[in-house]
């Protein structure tokens, strides 16, 4: 990839409050010099960028914009708005359907949870029902399902899906920290929310509120650590496709700047605990995909793999140096955030090059945190 020079001389002057000429006569050049660098007819001399850099009190790498400047605004992920999650449903169908094997969910309905009667079950967060169409039919018979989300085209799709499949349920495009019920649940759950919302201990809180005496409260995610470790493909050395160092930086400056907490599916118990739950345990999803070309729906499998992870994009320049920067202001360095695209780009030309004939391993490490309300 090609290093994109974007010259912050302008922003930084701006800053200052200082002119071109004054910057100019600052640093021995003409203003119309200054003007030129700044308009990119022209570049400094490269002895000139550690005048430039020391003058500003920033590095060289900062000047040229290949590092985010100290306190450059940041660039929210928006993974808690409804307008992120509106263009999502395509990735949400293909990740869904291969988070759980249905056997250990029924386990974990009449072994662990011990659902022997009918349960009300309010699923916050719920996307297209995902989650509702997998335990529905596992419940006991009478058990009803409400499903809260705030995206109206995910919701529109669960209506659709639920009538296909013939299983009953309400669905309600609300904010959930907004919507008030006017009934308590005995199951308040959710999936694969927490670490995208700004807020999650609040999130809990309100689950909590919806639920009845000795509701169980269930909340299901990826633990961020063990998902950079879950894919192994054959032929390819392990230890490379675990590398996700760039990533640790990005969960940082994602947790301290808009509240996102990448390890919420580690730490869900603890909060439970805080929030005054009882009878806390932690089980993890037993769900491992292994593909591999012999097997019956492969191509299906490879597709919906690549595409939820991006892998199938064929980005021009601009693109990937825009989501260079994108990951620059997340707090990565440029170095790292190039090597993380580049890793993607040696893997989808892998599956690419061996089209057909390429074996994995891949798991998520879901998280199962429940409670109990006393």
């Amino acid at each position: 990839m090609k290093k994109h020079i974007h010259l912050k001389i302008a922003v930084l002057r701006k800053k200052r409050n200082i002119t071109q000429q004054e910057l100019g006569d600052a640093i021995g050049v003409s203003y119309q010099t200054i003007s030129k660098w700044e308009n990119g007819v022209t570049m400094p001399d490269i002895g000139m960028l550690p005048e430039l850099a020391e003058y500003f009190h920033v590095t060289v790498d900062e000047l040229l914009g290949l590092r985010p400047l100290e306190g450059e605004e940041y660039l929210p992920a928006k993974t808690d708005t409804k307008e992120f999650w509106a263009l999502k449903l395509d990735y949400l169908m293909r990740t869904r359907k291969n988070l759980w094997n249905k056997d250990y969910m029924k386990f974990l309905i009449e072994q662990v949870w011990k659902l022997n009667s009918p349960v009300k079950v309010l699923d916050c967060g719920c996307g297209y029902g995902a989650l509702g169409l997998l335990m529905m039919p596992l419940l006991p018979e009478g058990s009803t399902y409400t499903g809260l989300d705030f995206t109206e085209e995910l919701i529109k799709e669960g209506k659709e899906l639920f009538l296909r499949a013939g299983i009953q349920g309400t669905f309600i495009t609300s904010d959930f920290f907004q919507y008030q019920l006017s009934y308590k649940f005995d199951v308040v759950i959710c999936q694969n929310v927490l670490r995208h919302v700004s807020q999650s201990e609040h999130f809990l809180t309100n689950m909590i509120g919806h639920g009845s005496k000795n509701s169980l409260i269930i909340s299901i995610d990826v633990n961020r650590e063990f998902e950079c470790d879950g894919l192994y493909v054959e032929g390819m050395e392990y230890s490379y496709l675990c590398e996700h160092s760039g990533l640790k930086k990005v969960w940082k400056k994602e947790l301290e700047s808009e509240g996102r907490d990448y390890a919420a599916a580690i730490r869900t118990a603890f909060c439970m605990r805080k929030l005054g739950l009882e009878q806390i345990e932690i089980r993890m999803n037993d769900r491992v995909s292994f593909v591999y070309p012999e097997m019956d729906a492969y191509e299906q499998q490879v597709e919906d793999f690549l595409i939820a992870n991006l892998l199938n994009r064929d980005d021009n320049e601009g693109k990937l140096e825009r989501t260079v920067q994108y990951m620059e202001n997340h707090g990565m360095s440029r170095k790292e955030a190039e090597s993380f695209l580049r890793k993607n780009q040696v893997l989808s030309d892998y599956f690419r090059l061996n089209q057909g004939m390429v074996s994995y391993t891949h798991t998520l490490g879901e998280i199962i945190t429940f409670g109990r309300k006393g």
